[in-house]
């Protein structure tokens, strides 16, 4: 028998996920914690676009888990970082007796998720593509890309094959036995991307054509390697090698400067990328720094490895969500001037 599946928060990720698994003929139970995407949804149905197709399937869509028929097998979580625990939270009254949650977030929500109900309610997911709404009820998936799943024990077990089973029907699915090694080296993109790339308002190509924002963007990377290595997690590879921007603190000239052309590389690959910590700042919102280079300070602390750029960042971030700082390209310079 199928696994009875609600998807929490449609959104980019979640209306891209539940528009594949409809398209396959699974029928998944959408909760978008938004009226208006109800509304939208159940007006017009859900319409994905991606390179090669179009998909317009008409879901079972309500605003709130109340108004859902539970109990459920497997809770998809998609919002935010910030939101999540309270999601699961409530979302455990909801689920079958053996029933699990998937996080799909980005930075680390695993053990504070697993801390409000049981770790052995969690199975961890990590996207490695990108999706985007448009409007209520219309998305599109905007790059190829693998989404990791497994347990965070390492253990192989038949939800998590149920689950990567589902997730095949959106694309390549690895599923890992070191998901915490999938989450750290996804850490370290996220920390570096998104909330350097949060400063001055530039895509990621303005950004990374500036010799001092690349110094900063090699060093916020290597601290959180530096952190993962310390507890001992191995790193996984994502779409790279995970070592690919990590710099050593006593790395010689040569080292340095075939590092720096690899930054530069990368902002001429992805130049017209706009973080989305960026996008949360520039819309009034809270963004999931904490989750990301505020959880990365947190775990460093533990181990003793020095973070001074990744705590800066996460100062200077807060800031401006506070209304302290701006968005502005002489944050670059006062960062320098911090470091």
């Amino acid at each position: 028998m199928a696994e009875r599946v609600v998807i929490q928060g449609i959104g980019g990720i979640g209306g891209v996920i539940a528009g594949a698994l409809l398209n396959a003929g699974l029928r998944p139970v959408l909760v978008t914690n938004n009226p208006e995407i109800t509304a939208a949804i159940r007006a017009n149905g859900l319409r994905v676009t991606s390179r090669d197709r179009v998909t317009h399937v008409r879901p079972d869509v309500f605003t709130t888990l109340a108004d859902a028929a539970g109990p459920f097998d497997a809770a998809y979580l998609m919002m935010k970082a910030l939101g999540v625990v309270d999601a699961a939270t409530e979302t455990a009254r909801y689920l079958a007796p053996d029933g699990y949650v998937v996080t799909f977030q980005n930075g680390i929500v695993e053990d504070a998720v697993g801390a409000a109900i049981g770790i052995e309610r969690v199975v961890s997911a990590s996207v490695g593509w990108n999706g985007i709404m448009h409007r209520a009820g219309e998305y599109e998936r905007t790059t190829p890309g693998h989404t990791f799943a497994g347990e965070l024990d390492g253990h192989v077990t038949p939800r998590v094959e149920r689950l990567a089973a589902a997730l095949r029907h959106v694309g390549p699915v690895t599923l890992s036995t070191n998901m915490r090694g999938v989450l750290w080296s996804k850490l370290a993109i996220n920390c570096t991307v998104n909330s350097v790339g949060a400063l001055t308002g530039e895509t990621l190509g303005e950004l990374l054509a500036d010799p001092r924002v690349r110094r900063i963007f090699l060093r916020t990377y290597s601290e959180v390697v530096d952190t993962a290595e310390a507890h001992g997690i191995a790193l996984e590879r994502i779409a790279a090698n995970p070592k690919l921007l990590y710099l050593r603190n006593d790395a010689g000239p040569l080292v340095r400067y075939a590092k720096d052309l690899i930054a530069r590389m990368l902002g001429r690959k992805y130049k017209n990328a706009r973080s989305s910590t960026l996008q949360s700042l520039e819309r009034g919102r809270k963004t999931e720094v904490d989750f990301l280079n505020g959880y990365v300070c947190a775990a460093a602390q533990k181990v003793g490895v020095p973070t001074p750029v990744n705590t800066a960042l996460t100062h200077m971030i807060k800031e401006i969500e506070d209304g302290a700082r701006a968005i502005a390209r002489t944050n670059v310079s006062d960062l320098v001037r911090q470091l």
